[in-house]
């Protein structure tokens, strides 16, 4: 299995896992909107990056990392904005090898701090988090559609 970075030319198989993803987590989206997200995303220095693990020509997972700069960090943040292996590979480690590729590349672009938000119900993902050193916030994450 090797991690790589996503460019244009893979924007169609990491739509993919997201679709499974997101279907997992009943989020709807439709299709244009996530292709131009992934390629505004992958197209735009600056903006993040989306790792993928592949074995051969099979996906089996991706990372998406998005950057912003907060104040309360003191200047560069990543959000881990999705983190997904296909179900029938998971336990295998990819999880753990995307996150860790994540949190390098995070630091590569001089990343403060990582974020994320993981579903209450989702004590697997907290898990890997846990493990890896996050910890929770004692906060709400709130949204407004613009």
């Amino acid at each position: 299995m090797n991690i790589e970075t996503a460019g244009l030319g893979a924007v169609e198989g990491v739509c993919a896992l997201l679709r499974g993803q997101y279907a997992e987590h009943e989020i709807s989206i439709s299709d244009d909107v996530l292709v131009r997200a992934v390629q505004g995303l992958v197209g735009e220095v600056g903006r993040g990056v989306i790792l993928v693990a592949r074995e051969g020509e099979a996906l089996l997972g991706v990372a998406v990392l998005a950057t912003t700069w907060t104040l309360e960090h003191g200047g560069l943040v990543a959000w881990l904005d999705e983190l997904y292996v296909v179900p029938a590979r998971r336990g295998n480690g990819i999880g753990e090898a995307l996150l860790d590729a994540a949190l390098s590349a995070a630091r590569g672009v001089g990343a403060l701090a990582i974020e994320l938000e993981v579903e209450e119900s989702h004590s697997r993902a907290s898990h890997l988090y846990e493990r890896a050193g996050f910890s929770p916030l004692n906060r709400a994450r709130w949204s407004l559609r613009l």
